[in-house]
């Protein structure tokens, strides 16, 4: 994926869960090489972390949202933020990873799945947006 197409998706993302009424802390958040994470969010009371992936053209549809692969690299990139938190708020919060893959269909709009809770049992929402 592109620098400008990984942006893109990441703003786009952001977009997305603030408009289901989560309340999105930071976005591209990187303080070193291999640490980052795409978006950071609120849902209620869990602080959630999002991997966005995405794809151009419907060829090979969705790209894929598992991140078994990157279990690890999410959760120290997760204690690293909440560490560097001061907000009495985030300081005993539960934690939940998501995952969203978008495809985009063209400049203006793209199709998302948002895996909710990758880790877990989790739930699914698509929308075309």
């Amino acid at each position: 994926m592109t620098k400008k197409l990984q942006e893109r998706a990441i703003e786009a993302a952001a977009k997305y869960v603030e408009r289901r009424g989560y309340d999105v802390l930071g976005t591209a958040w990187s303080p070193e090489e291999g640490i980052s994470m795409d978006v950071i969010a609120k849902d209620g009371d869990t602080v959630v972390f999002i991997d966005v992936s995405a794809r151009i053209g419907i060829d090979k549809g969705l790209p894929p949202e598992d991140l078994a692969g990157s279990r690890q690299r999410m959760e120290i990139a997760a204690a690293r933020w909440l560490s560097e938190q001061d907000d009495e708020e985030l300081i005993n919060v539960s934690v939940r990873f998501d995952a969203i893959a978008m495809l985009v269909l063209d400049e203006n709009r793209a199709l998302l799945r948002h895996h909710i809770n990758t880790f877990g049992s989790g739930d699914f929402t698509d929308s075309a947006d």
